[in-house]
């Protein structure tokens, strides 16, 4: 049988088992390409794919960005390659060694994606990046202080342990906080985004891999400290730049708890104020609170790094209070 003839019955496999339209397109063209590329010109065909002529495949950066999707579409390539390696099993045109040979090989994305970087002159900074959200004092003193908590009941946690591992959220619980959460991601190099598709990024897989406290600390610690709110804010929701300066949220709030456990905001009358005890009450933490509960999209920087951490918590003023 002829890799032409391969290639219709594996399209026809894909069709079989359910996947959309632009999945099928995708994976015929990875095939095709590597046959055309490669095993044509190695006398070679889709049973006896060795690791020298993967990586002559791999080693073509301009067909991977014009065709293929660039560094995204690495992952894409791989799962193409896994596919192709069931098909070719159920089939018995591979069995025993070479089946164990091809998932290993398709399975080390890491590889493929240092390998892309390498050769377009990125610089992999991933270690560093690591070293630097977990190797500190405030990390280490979170690691600390989470040793008896789950903290996979936060909100945040939860939803990045699902985006970073491509789990879809369901139309009911998609919210604007997930959205930010998303938009915060990327800026933070963890996730990339091309034409509305989400891949995780080696630094995203990095941090998903850690250790719980570890990893809790290490987007603790990203979320306040290496997060430009600012820029994420005005580039999410089309903001002035001028509106308000989101980077002094976290700020704010951890001076006015520093000394206090609970404060008890009501905002209607705050804004009853009389204009000769303004200057008394814009000192109060109650106003700052205040103040920021009122500005567009500070909640949802509350939610994410606070709330949704297990730091703060809003207690709504019950009747009879």
């Amino acid at each position: 049988m002829t890799d032409k003839e391969k290639i219709i019955l594996f399209e026809n496999y894909l069709r079989e088992k359910g996947y959309e339209e632009e999945k099928i397109k995708y994976n015929i063209l990875v095939v095709k390409l590597l046959v055309q590329e490669v095993l044509y010109y190695f006398e070679e065909n889709l049973e006896n794919i060795d690791t020298y002529t993967f990586e002559e495949f791999t080693d073509m950066i301009r067909l991977i960005d014009d065709e293929l999707g660039g560094r995204n579409g690495i992952a894409k390539i791989l799962d193409c390659m896994l596919e192709l390696t069931e098909f070719l099993k159920i089939n018995k045109m591979i069995k025993g060694g070479k089946i164990a040979h091809y998932k290993r090989m398709f399975s080390n994305i890491d590889y493929y994606l240092d390998k892309y970087d390498m050769m377009t002159g990125r610089k992999d900074d991933t270690k560093e990046f690591l070293k630097r959200a977990t190797d500190n004092k405030f990390s280490h003193n979170v690691i600390k202080l989470i040793e008896d908590v789950n903290v996979y009941e936060f909100k945040t946690m939860e939803y990045i342990d699902k985006i970073l591992s491509d789990i879809p959220f369901s139309k009911k619980e998609y919210n604007d906080d997930i959205n930010l959460l998303k938009r915060v991601l990327i800026s933070l190099n963890l996730i990339d985004e091309k034409n509305g598709q989400i891949d995780v990024t080696k630094k995203g897989r990095t941090v998903s891999r850690l250790p719980v406290d570890e990893k809790y600390a290490a987007i603790l610690f990203l979320l306040i400290f290496d997060t430009n709110w600012n820029k994420v804010i005005f580039d999410t929701f089309n903001m002035p730049e001028n509106a308000f300066d989101y980077s002094e949220v976290i700020h704010l709030i951890s001076t006015i708890f520093i000394n206090k456990n609970d404060i008890i905001i009501d905002l209607n009358s705050i804004k009853d104020i009389k204009e000769d005890e303004t200057l008394v009450e814009i000192s109060r933490e109650r106003f700052r609170l205040a103040k920021m509960e009122v500005t567009p999209y500070v909640d949802n920087i509350i939610n994410i790094c606070l709330i949704g951490m297990g730091i703060l918590d809003v207690i709504p003023k019950m009747e009879g209070w």
